[in-house]
């Protein structure tokens, strides 16, 4: 099993080549929002590191969001088409439980019981979602489990549910994403010194590599699409579509007058 992953969903464009055994073969690219030129050279890149060819891949995962919208978009169409190409199916991994996944250890390491990536979506807004850090059944590793849905939330909104777990089990957070850079301020005025933990600038953006892990253990337990059924998930509309809706509701609304 040899699986192309492709993140695109961050200022910075990877891919990743993971085999059935866990390691990984990668490439970034080290051009902010340059994806559309990049993302074939990198992903060429992993391949090559691997010591294969793409048609001894198997599966195509893509990082489907959210994060920047042109970004998702470049990242499905380019998993999509290599996937129908190759006549192979591809792997949908949400960007913020790949993020979860790339700071489990150090969460774990913190002695955090949550794990919270945060995405910039500007004006009090992040795209998020809470991890519990778990064993496996068997004990034997940690992972990761569902605390609160991903969605788009006020950061206010979701420091008060944060607040909420906390008090019910003493657990502390770890927090990680670009959202850290957005809203630093208001989690250090608005969450108790020694509750949370912030990740590393290292560990703390979107990389192939935690997408091709998810993926993995997505292609293991049967979770495949076609690659007409891999989906960008923007979470919400974008700016221009909002605007656009305004202006028909206004329109309605002048009409009705």
């Amino acid at each position: 099993m040899y699986i192309l992953a492709l993140e695109t969903t961050g200022k910075y464009g990877s891919a990743a080549v993971i085999r059935e055994d866990g390691a990984v073969f990668s490439a970034s690219s080290e051009n902010e929002m340059n994806h559309l030129r990049d993302i074939i050279s990198i992903s060429d890149s992993a391949v090559r590191q691997a010591g294969i060819s793409n048609s001894d891949l198997t599966h195509i995962a893509a990082s489907r969001g959210p994060g920047s919208f042109t970004g998702i978009r470049i990242g499905v169409t380019t998993a999509r088409t290599l996937a129908q190409m190759l006549g192979i199916p591809c792997i949908a991994v949400s960007s913020l439980e790949a993020m979860a996944h790339r700071v489990l250890d150090a969460a774990i390491n913190a002695d955090c019981l949550y794990v919270v990536p945060l995405i910039n979506a500007r004006r009090h807004q992040v795209y998020a979602g809470v991890w519990t850090a778990a064993f496996t059944s068997d004990c034997e590793q940690q992972t990761l489990i569902a605390e609160q849905e991903e969605r788009q939330y006020m950061i206010e909104e979701l420091i008060g549910i944060l607040h909420d777990l906390i008090r019910e089990t003493g657990g502390k957070v770890f927090f990680t994403g670009d959202g850290i850079d957005a809203y630093g301020d208001i989690i250090f005025s608005s969450m108790e010194e020694g509750s949370y933990v912030l990740a590393g600038e290292e560990i703390r953006y979107q990389n192939a590599e935690d997408v091709a892990a998810v993926a993995l253990s997505y292609a293991k337990a049967g979770r495949t699409v076609e690659y007409s059924e891999l989906l960008p998930e923007y979470m919400r509309l974008s700016e221009a579509e909002m605007k656009l809706r305004e202006g028909s509701l206004s329109d309605k609304i002048s009409r009705i007058k």
